[in-house]
């Protein structure tokens, strides 16, 4: 398979004919880590949609130049845009569910403190969610996406239900819920779908979320980890949209 390098909007003469340098981090990765030569193929994407096919003409001591030869306006996105909306958990299991997310299709991911969360420092929030930006970013790579899903700044879970479960059909994960995600996605599509953190949200959090519109759903019959969850329901609502046919 041809390596995919994302190399932003900011690279200019992406156009049939033209040379373009990488920019730094990427030639670096293109040269120093997977030790491609010249004449060896690459694609690249800006994250506006689409892709470029690429071959590399010349491979130096600090740049990596390309020659451009086609445009190719493919598309791998998912027919469901849906945005994870994820408690804080363990940081391994959190940059395994940005992964898997992305992979899985999803449209944004919204990271949010609970109570039973996993906390942040303040000061290291913004750190931590660009951390995860570039997670996406490589998911991007790595499963042919061409379109970055957002990662939103990380707030409180409350103040992101208070921002926007009034404006979108917001499902909640409950193992208790009377009726099953499945049922809900069948129906008619959550725009959200709200995962809690180990030992799940407080029924508090569920009472509040209710309140502001928001819809309890199951997984099925057996209780499951926080980042099983995330991947069970992006899972359950690409199938029913039709993703994987």
């Amino acid at each position: 398979m041809t390596p995919r390098i994302y190399v932003g909007q900011d690279v200019h003469a992406l156009a049939p004919g033209a040379d373009c340098a990488l920019p730094a981090a990427a030639a670096h990765h293109v040269a120093q880590v997977l030790r491609m030569r010249a004449g060896d193929a690459l694609t690249l994407f800006t994250g506006a949609g689409g892709e470029y096919s690429t071959t590399i003409a010349r491979v130096e001591r600090r740049e990596v130049v390309l020659r451009v030869h086609r445009h190719d306006p493919i598309e791998r996105e998912s027919p469901l845009s849906v945005t994870l909306v994820q408690s804080l958990i363990a940081a391994d299991m959190m940059d395994w569910v940005v992964r898997k997310a992305v992979e899985l299709g999803v449209a944004a991911i919204a990271p949010v403190q609970s109570a039973r969360s996993q906390r942040v420092p303040a000061d290291r929030a913004a750190r931590r969610v660009e951390h995860w930006r570039q997670i996406a970013v490589a998911a991007c790579e790595q499963c042919g996406r061409n379109r970055i899903p957002e990662v939103l700044p990380l707030v409180a879970f409350d103040a992101w239900l208070e921002a926007h479960a009034g404006s979108l059909r917001v499902a909640i994960l409950d193992a208790e819920a009377g009726r099953s995600l499945a049922s809900l996605f069948a129906a008619e599509p959550p725009a959200a779908v709200a995962i809690g953190p180990e030992g799940g949200f407080t029924a508090e959090e569920l009472r509040r979320a209710g309140e502001r519109g928001a819809l309890p759903a199951h997984l099925g019959s057996r209780v499951l980890r926080a980042e099983t969850a995330a991947v069970a329901a992006l899972a359950t609502a690409s199938a029913i949209a039709g993703d994987a046919r």
